[in-house]
């Protein structure tokens, strides 16, 4: 965090080298770890103009002049989490609003956000940038340039649009808090400023787009990078997820896990409460996802994992599917000056969605192509405890790829299953013929095949055990790899911890010999889980673990590798952290009442009890 003054000037050079940036963390990371810390901007007048100023530490203000507020505690060292709340005031212009949110979450998280960067970012064309390089960033840059100035265009009465242009502002504020600029003046904020975010495409923008970057190059057919970061690599960049939707009696637990690389694990917590409206038009009503709740990471406008759960009651959240059909990245190719990544659109849906098909209405403009998924929406306005389900818009599924979105309402497949799985495989035929996944099993076998893969499987022989919040987290943190025949390969040693609800391929024999490329050891695999149930989603809160699972096996410990790696930046060497339940909550959106509580609850106490870790 730096504390901007009047006619600031920055500390450090626009461009930073490697040392003085590890060199200026180093510091940051001693003064600030697990200090919770607050900042306001607020608004006054002067000469006639609006001017702003940055007040630290939850000083006093007239609440009718603060503009936005946010709290942080990093608590990575204890929990394996850190927590961010951020919240803006109706009472401003909407940039304004929106480019202070962005401002005071990258000055709080400003240590977190240099270390994420150097631990995920560092090698993604480092300069002097390679032909390669040169290439994707015009294409980011021509992207980038569409996107603004069409949001500019046409943000005045498109909701779409609109919600585009906020987060445009939104990443200009964490870009000029990067490189610790500070306006003090209204008439800064210009449309003209907004549009040199341009100008820094390699750190904070890219963090934004950096598994839709994955796909960008293998659309391009840039050989180098899509050996350094296409989806087999074994890179910082891109992920895939395990999720599961279950039905119990007079309740719904509703969980994700993010399968990455474990550099990644710098993880945040985050509550947004932005009161933005639909649209600019006059009396335009404010978004129904005013607030959302979001597992994340440093300087990040969305999830990335995904998971969300939105003010309208929406809890969303994906898992990654592949296209091997070469034939569709010309719809990315070609859709430089018309597509939008995945990031903003999403998170477009998720404030502008009152239910599954808005949201998928509102996600399926301008199809990147890139970062391809399948979504899951579920409206809990529809459910209710002790009362009949719905036969209609409970669950919405959406498929994407490039040039192609299809969704169908899946609201009687899950109330007859009684759960939805979700495992980086498209459920919808359509989907998984012409994205090449039929043919990946033809070649590969059983591990492509919707209902023959591992984690299927393993879903339809588990998921009767979940009854509560305990045996649901049990089930996303499952892997047993070395004792479940269900996740035996044709390897050697026969097994592979990939084949798992919850992955830790960095058990898989480094020596070993596998078929397929992620069976092998590797730094990656489900690095925490998220549950939420009917109770914690309707006050915007979930149970959340951080780390890779230690239920079934040791926990993960960077000095004990068989492959010695360099620790990331500002991470702990072992991982075996207990689960934490927020309280975000709807409350106030004031300063005063902008208070994130995190707290091991009788729930996670008894997780612990329950599945003791036998390797300790």
């Amino acid at each position: 965090m730096f504390y901007p003054q009047p006619n600031f000037r920055r500390l450090v050079p626009h461009h930073f080298t490697m040392l003085a940036l590890v060199v200026l963390l180093s510091i940051l990371t001693a003064s600030l770890a697990d200090r919770p810390e607050s900042a306001i901007i607020i608004c006054y007048k002067h000469d006639g103009t609006d001017h702003f100023r940055f007040i630290p530490e939850k000083k006093d203000h007239e609440e009718t002049s603060v503009v936005s507020g946010a709290v942080f505690e990093n608590k990575i060292n204890k929990t394996g989490w850190s927590i961010l709340s951020v919240f803006t005031s109706e009472r401003f212009p909407e940039h304004y609003q929106a480019y202070w949110a962005g401002f005071l979450e990258t000055n709080l998280t400003y240590s977190l956000t240099n270390a994420h960067i150097l631990n995920t970012l560092v090698n993604v064309c480092p300069q002097p940038y390679s032909q390669e390089c040169i290439e994707v960033r015009d294409y980011l840059s021509t992207n980038l340039d569409y996107m603004i100035n069409t949001a500019i265009s046409l943000g005045s009465q498109d909701e779409f649009w609109h919600q585009i242009e906020m987060q445009m502002w939104q990443l200009k504020g964490m870009s000029d808090a990067f490189t610790q600029k500070f306006i003090e003046d209204s008439k800064d904020l210009t449309e003209n400023h907004l549009r040199t975010l341009k100008d820094r495409l390699m750190d904070i923008y890219l963090l934004q787009v950096s598994n839709d970057f994955r796909n960008l190059v293998e659309a391009l057919s840039l050989k180098m990078l899509v050996k350094l970061f296409g989806p087999l690599a074994d890179t910082p960049l891109g992920s895939s997820c395990s999720a599961l939707i279950k039905l119990v009696k007079n309740d719904v637990y509703i969980s994700h896990n993010t399968w990455c690389s474990y550099a990644r694990m710098l993880r945040v917590l985050k509550s947004y409460k932005f009161p933005w409206k639909r649209s600019n038009a006059k009396g335009s009503d404010i978004v129904a996802g005013s607030a959302i709740t979001l597992s994340s990471y440093p300087s990040v406008i969305w999830s990335i994992d995904d998971f969300y759960i939105t003010s309208a009651k929406l809890v969303v959240m994906e898992t990654t599917i592949s296209n091997s059909n070469k034939d569709l990245w010309k719809y990315v190719r070609d859709g430089v000056k018309s597509l939008v990544f995945t990031p903003f659109r999403a998170m477009a849906a998720n404030r502008l969605a009152r239910n599954g098909l808005e949201w998928v209405s509102s996600f399926g403009r301008n199809n990147s192509g890139t970062y391809n998924n399948e979504w899951m929406i579920f409206d809990a306005k529809l459910y209710h405890p002790n009362k009949s389900l719905p036969s209609k818009g409970l669950l919405t599924v959406a498929e994407q790829l490039p040039g192609i979105i299809y969704h169908e309402d899946l609201t009687n497949v899950l109330i007859q299953q009684g759960y939805w799985p979700s495992y980086n495989l498209p459920y919808f035929p359509y989907i998984y013929n012409i994205s090449g996944t039929r043919d990946e099993a033809k070649k590969y076998g059983d591990w492509f095949d919707y209902r023959k893969t591992a984690r299927a499987k393993i879903f339809r022989r588990d998921v009767d055990s979940v009854t509560d919040l305990a045996t649901m987290y049990k089930l996303m943190r499952y892997d047993d790899f070395r004792n479940d025949p269900l996740s035996r390969c044709n390897c050697t040693p026969p097994y592979t911890a990939e084949n798992a609800i919850s992955a830790r391929n960095d058990l898989n024999d480094p020596n070993g010999t596998y078929p397929i490329s992620s069976f092998k050891y590797r730094l990656h695999g489900a690095i925490d889980v998220k549950i939420t149930n009917y109770t914690m989603l309707c006050n915007m809160n979930m149970l959340a673990a951080s780390g890779p699972t230690y239920t079934d096996v040791p926990p993960f410990q960077w000095s004990k590798l068989p492959v010695p790696v360099e620790r990331p930046r500002m991470h702990p060497d072992k991982w075996m952290f207990t689960p934490i339940v927020t309280n975000f909550g709807p409350g106030e959106s004031d300063c005063r009442a902008l208070r994130v509580y995190t707290h091991t609850c009788i729930f996670a106490c008894f997780i612990s009890w329950l599945t003791p870790n036998r390797f300790e």
